[in-house]
């Protein structure tokens, strides 16, 4: 696994805010820091899969000679990359919830079942 670039993420996400009609230029900032998320994430990713195969648990010898299994590293930090990455989706409008509090439609077509709800 190839990570993408911060650059790449950046413009996807702007992409996607502009398509939406919810992009602002003082979103930059954030936008800043989900696209560095987004890069340390693969990054993680990277290494994970070049050191371990994406292994969830690795043994661990403590001082005095006994193995456990404990969580891999690139694991855990892989779960803290998405939970931060998810906050910064929600606080940008991203997720479909609070898409929904933008009233932003995320549906594309809609149909009789659509015009009869609504």
């Amino acid at each position: 696994m190839k990570a993408k670039s911060k650059e790449f993420y950046k413009k996807r996400i702007i992409k996607d805010m502009t398509e939406l009609g919810i992009y602002r230029p003082q979103f930059d900032q954030q936008i800043e820091q989900l696209a560095m998320t987004y890069y340390m994430r693969d990054l993680n990713l990277q290494q994970w899969e070049e050191a371990d195969g994406f292994a969830q648990f690795i043994p661990y010898t403590n001082k005095a000679g006994a193995t456990n299994i404990s969580k891999h590293p690139g694991y855990l930090n892989n779960l803290q990359y998405g939970e931060q990455i998810l906050k910064y989706l929600k606080s940008l409008g991203l997720t479909p919830t609070d898409a929904k509090k933008l009233n932003i439609s995320l549906d594309t077509e809609s149909d009789d079942f659509d015009d009869f709800v609504t």
